[in-house]
């Protein structure tokens, strides 16, 4: 069986791609990923039945070529051009055309069984080989478009409404957790769907002494680190994380790892609360790298502090890395937010907003963080990658069989009319 994985970013951040598309080669499948080429380092060694097939994109290449050659005020003006809804709608619809057009021209030249596609932005590309192709079709779900943070009143509406017609064509709906699940049962009552989580592969061994970040930024042995790791946009939290730092000891430090636009105001603001020696910012790693550097913090937050159906619901992927590397959660109380240190007790939740209740609950974590940790190991021995792994092998196996059974439905023998001769 051959299949297609289709995904609008580059390989090189999309983890959970990584993970499935390793699981099916493992279990005999040839599967071949079409992603966007926009990063120079050297794609990840997979395994010998995964085929990378990256494509660049002229939005993509504009993008870069203006991250690398404009200065700081240039750059914001075309940000800011860029970032309205008009521009970032037209802009989205140009990039999808011309991706879908490649992924198109690739199929052309080849047969699969099934097409396997993460997230909104490529369902469209999903459908069509579908309908022409007669192949089976994944849909690999992580939010609830609607209620997307970040998209325009207009691209909602028009996202949301693609959505309610491709939903239709899909054999299997893949979810993150079962909050999830439920929703888009509630808007397709027959839609097959199965759940797995997005949990990393468990780490062979956790550090006795942590000291990563002790090193990189030359703190004291004393010093405590809580960590963020994720994208720096508004309505993460963070604003409030960083007071939150200023009410507690001088010991304890705030590190965040990775990116975004809101990484300067950020940094203002940590100088406005007199916190800035206290506040390190690291630069995004690899999925392949980032639990070895997690493992090294004491405790890991998770905020989301505006309020939608897609924020209720989500499950973060850094909540189960701060778990499988060992590390107590700090989290919003968003339902999706707390599954999991409700099941486990690997942490505890508090309002974001709130900088008194934030400091508050980081202190009692870090001087008495034993039922904590004991929660991070119950949780990494429940939920294991091996286990989400042979659900989407069983899915697999099942789409398989169907087609088998389709094609000897279809299978026509003359032997009755050579009887009736």
């Amino acid at each position: 069986m051959r299949v297609l994985m289709i995904l609008m970013r580059d390989i090189h951040y999309a983890a959970r791609v990584q993970r499935e598309a390793v699981a099916l080669a493992e279990a005999g499948w040839e599967v071949d990923i079409a992603c966007l080429h926009t990063t120079l380092q050297p794609p990840p060694e997979l395994h010998e039945r995964i085929r990378l097939l990256r494509f660049p994109i002229s939005t993509r290449r504009i993008k870069s070529y203006v991250e690398r050659k404009a200065d700081q005020r240039l750059k914001q003006g075309v940000y800011r051009v860029v970032r309205t809804p008009v521009v970032k709608m037209a802009k989205d619809v140009v990039a999808q055309r011309q991706f879908a057009q490649k992924v198109w021209e690739l199929c052309e030249q080849a047969s699969y069984d099934a097409v396997h596609c993460y997230d909104l932005n490529t369902l469209s590309i999903g459908v069509y080989l579908k309908r022409k192709k007669g192949i089976s079709l994944i849909y690999d779900c992580q939010e609830l478009y609607r209620e997307k943070y970040g998209k325009g009143r207009l691209e909602k509406m028009v996202g949301y409404q693609a959505e309610s017609w491709w939903i239709n064509h899909v054999d299997c709906l893949i979810t993150t957790n079962e909050l999830m699940e439920e929703e888009f049962r509630k808007r397709n009552d027959s839609l097959r769907s199965v759940v797995i989580r997005n949990v990393p592969s468990v780490l062979p061994e956790l550090p006795e002494k942590k000291r990563y970040f002790h090193n990189r930024f030359r703190l004291q042995p004393e010093d405590q680190i809580v960590l963020y790791q994720g994208v720096f946009i508004r309505n993460r939290g963070l604003e409030t994380l960083i007071e939150a730092v200023s009410h507690l000891p001088e010991n304890v430090k705030l590190v965040m790892i990775g990116y975004g636009e809101w990484k300067e105001y950020l940094e203002r603001w940590a100088l406005h609360h007199c916190v800035d020696g206290r506040v390190f910012f690291h630069p995004p790693l690899l999925p392949e790298d980032l639990l070895f550097v997690t493992c090294h913090a004491d405790i890991g937050v998770v905020f989301y502090t505006r309020t939608s159906r897609e924020s209720d619901l989500a499950t973060p992927t850094s909540t189960h890395e701060y778990i499988h590397a060992g590390v107590p959660v700090l989290t919003s109380p968003q339902p999706g937010k707390t599954l999991p240190i409700r099941q486990s007790g690997a942490g505890k939740s508090v309002d974001p907003l709130d900088p008194d209740g934030v400091a508050k609950a980081l202190q009692e974590m870090l001087a008495d963080p034993g039922p904590f940790i004991q929660g991070c190991i119950k949780a990494r021995n429940t939920w294991k990658w091996e286990s989400e792994r042979q659900r989407l092998i069983q899915l697999y196996e099942n789409i398989y069989t169907e087609q088998e059974h389709e094609k000897e439905s279809n299978y026509y023998s003359i032997k009755p009319q050579l009887r009736q001769l």
